[in-house]
């Protein structure tokens, strides 16, 4: 007779008859599968068709441009979403009108809320042409008295840093407001000032569980680098809408462009799944 204790036993042992090829289709990522099979096939039309080959041969010499426009952005992001966080996570409390210290926190973390509501309300094309052809002109004329020429990619970087900054802000404030606020106030209990504690105890572990957002916000500034390419920058989506105008061959030459994207952002995600595997190797 089967008791209840024998039940774990007899799954286990129900578990081991199955055949491992069940297993394999069972934990198989079809959409993995999909994936790859239609970048294998767009990657063969390339490599034999003549066509696409010439497509991809125009459309390479914008990859740079998009890996630079990318890149430079995503790291004026980063350094302005951690310091507009760290002001916002410790959001003004007691204001005393005789500190200046408080007074002058106040204001900042007001003037950084307004700044991360107004510019996660917009559409990135609006602030890229609101940064690209209003404000950063105005202050290089005002600063140097040159004007700005379009197509210069510097604007465009800047713009999309700032666009990008508000949003990866509310991802470190949200990161650092989930420690525990115990362990903040053991550190200061040892003699540790606001800034070691910040250092040393709290950006440490939420830099842990902020990881993964960051990495997706990566993965979204390789797409949206492809903006600026409505600012007459010569990155991969401009020379294809440029060379589909000439050729007529739209459908192709924005197959390419898919490709490239995709083989972008796929190479991105598997350094950011590299990173996050180290990062858990490291904290054990």
């Amino acid at each position: 007779m089967t008791t209840i204790d024998d039940l774990p036993a007899q799954q286990a042992a129900s578990s081991a008859r199955v055949a491992p090829t069940s297993h394999f289709y069972r934990n198989l990522p079809f959409w993995l599968v999909i994936l790859i099979v239609g970048w294998i096939l767009l990657a063969w039309a390339i490599i034999a068709d003549p066509l696409y080959r010439e497509i991809f041969e125009t459309l390479r010499a914008g990859i740079p441009m998009t890996l630079f426009v990318a890149g430079c952005a995503y790291v004026i992001a980063v350094a302005l979403g951690l310091l507009i966080g760290l002001v916002r996570a410790n959001p003004p409390k007691n204001v005393h009108f005789r500190s200046p210290v408080t007074v002058l926190h106040a204001l900042l973390y007001h003037l950084l809320t307004v700044y991360v509501e107004v510019v996660r309300g917009l559409p990135i094309l609006i602030v890229l042409l609101i940064g690209t052809y209003v404000i950063f002109p105005q202050i290089v004329e005002r600063i140097t008295g040159v004007n700005v020429r379009a197509g210069v990619p510097t604007p465009a970087i800047i713009a999309l840093g700032f666009a990008y900054g508000a949003f990866i802000s509310e991802t470190v404030r949200a990161g650092i407001q989930s420690i525990d606020k115990g362990q903040g106030e053991a550190a200061r209990a040892l003699g540790m000032t606001y800034f070691q504690t910040m250092r040393l105890v709290i950006l440490p572990q939420a830099f842990r569980r902020v990881l993964p957002p960051l990495g997706n916000d990566l993965i979204a500034m390789i797409k949206d680098s492809s903006l600026v390419s409505a600012l007459s920058i010569r990155d991969v989506t401009q020379i294809g809408r440029l060379y589909a105008s000439n050729s007529f061959q739209t459908v192709e030459t924005y197959l390419v462009i898919a490709f490239i994207y995709l083989t972008l952002t796929l190479i991105g995600s598997m350094f950011v799944r590299y990173l996050e595997r180290r990062t858990k190797q490291v904290t054990r």
